[in-house]
């Protein structure tokens, strides 16, 4: 679960801004608290803000220090990332610090860096009374040390090593978590054990994504296809079920030559699961390709079957659905993580192309459960979830911006509000900040009727 993110100097963040899931001393909505060696910690929140407020670069934060983590080394030019509304931010590095329970331990890795070379790096088991170093990684001028790393055996040879790793091994530009858990996971279990978690436990979805593979996915996972299809009956989307259709590719592209048929066998047999994924042309619909024991290929496509008048049920191909319930078969695999799975998702605009009633029973359905184990911190502009019977107030954030365009997060529990204070009417209201500053329209010359006559 991720507890703290701290991000200085990047994208809007001008200072240094803090958002947590930490609670406050409410018992309302009690289960939504994983407790931790003393630590509570939340599973849900929901972040507020008017457009261009920083919502969205908060996502960007936490998806930018993913992917340098992935990819294990600072990419592009650094200071398009600064914040570029001070001339004196442009001379001065981005940090980024991140603390999360992964596997029963509690981590804390920092990142500081400019043009392409990483001036700190330290990564921390975190405990009440005093934390554990692992690694601490510095440049001190032009040249990098690395003056310590903790594993079991210590000796001459780990010496030897560091000097090596800092002079000739690790690039200024590379980060020792990702190098050292790609080349010595085994030595260096703790290390491992955080890189693992970046790559498989979190999850960062921009309001653009798009699950590929979703065919596949959901033909081969019958737990998946279950979830969904006990959970997307109850959303009132008159969709009974969904179902994976198997036919020969001929039925499907009558128009497909020899040739083709062969090109993707030679794929199916290169990429080596089975199947690839295409789309069509026409409709861009999501087609999966597939090669059995004898040779043939079929295709499968996804279908929803509605039911009509009289019990009368009809199959729909997935293109014909709205893109509404096409996101929420997207979300589908989300929410199943959420519930069933230690997975920690970040989603920028989670309302996209759904009704605010539609989200506020899904969010309302992961708030309820009682025995989810994973964690969704979404942004959102639907005052609906304002709602304490879904959300708690120390999970829900704010950001605004200041006068110098400097984005701040801040949460709900910094008001005193009582447990039965309708936060919506609150937040609309302007009580809380986070809602955006409207000119007087009438100033804007925007009557348009009174123009009109008086040209005529």
């Amino acid at each position: 679960m991720l507890i703290r993110f701290q991000v200085k100097n990047l994208y809007s963040f001008g200072a240094e801004t803090e958002f947590n899931l930490l609670t406050n001393h409410s018992e309302q909505l009690s289960h939504h608290k994983k407790h931790y060696k003393g630590i509570d910690i939340l599973r849900l929140s929901a972040i507020y803000g008017a457009n261009a407020s920083g919502k969205s670069n908060f996502v960007r934060a936490i998806a930018l220090l993913q992917r340098t983590i992935r990819e294990g080394k600072i990419m592009g030019k650094v200071n398009t990332y600064k914040f570029r509304l001070n001339k004196d931010t442009l001379q001065e590095p981005i940090s980024l610090a991140i603390e999360f329970l992964s596997d029963g331990k509690i981590y804390y890795y920092t990142l500081t860096f400019d043009h392409k070379k990483i001036l700190n790096e330290t990564l921390l088991e975190s405990f009440k009374e005093r934390d554990r170093i692992i690694f601490e990684r510095s440049l001190i001028g032009e040249k990098q040390e690395i003056p310590f790393i903790e594993r079991e055996v210590k000796d001459e040879k780990e010496r030897l090593f560091l000097e090596i790793l800092s002079d000739k091994l690790l690039g200024k530009e590379e980060l020792l978590l990702t190098f050292l858990s790609q080349k010595y996971p085994n030595e260096y279990p703790d290390i491992d054990r955080v890189y693992n978690w970046f790559s498989r436990n979190l999850v960062v979805l921009s309001p653009t994504f798009q699950v590929n593979g979703m065919v596949h996915s959901f033909d081969a996972n019958s737990h998946m296809r279950h979830f969904i299809n006990t959970f997307i009956p109850n959303l009132s989307a008159g969709i009974e079920r969904i179902y994976i259709e198997k036919e020969k590719i001929e039925n499907t592209f009558p128009n497909l030559s020899e040739e083709n048929k062969k090109e993707l066998i030679d794929r199916i047999r290169k990429e080596g699961d089975g199947i690839i994924t295409l789309y069509d042309d026409l409709t861009n619909e999501e087609v999966g390709i597939v090669l059995d024991e004898n040779e043939q290929l079929y295709t499968k496509r996804l279908f929803t079957e509605h039911l009509g008048k009289g019990g009368y049920r009809e199959h729909f191909p997935l293109r014909l659905e709205s893109d509404g319930t096409k996101r929420l078969l997207e979300y589908a695999p989300m929410i199943s993580d959420v519930i069933n799975h230690e997975t920690v998702y970040v989603v920028d605009e989670i309302e996209r192309s759904i009704h605010p009633m539609m989200i506020k029973e899904l969010i309302k359905k992961i708030s309820w459960d009682t025995t989810a184990r994973g964690q969704l911190i979404f942004t959102t502009h639907e005052s609906c979830l304002l709602d304490q019977q879904i959300l708690r107030t120390d999970e829900i954030w704010f950001t605004q911006k200041d006068k110098a365009g400097v984005s701040h997060m801040y949460s709900l529990s910094d008001f005193n509000i009582s447990n039965t204070a309708n936060i919506e009417d609150g937040y609309l209201n302007g009580r809380y900040g986070g809602i955006p500053f409207l000119s007087n329209l009438k100033e804007l010359n925007w009557h348009t009727d009174e123009n009109i006559s008086n040209e005529k």
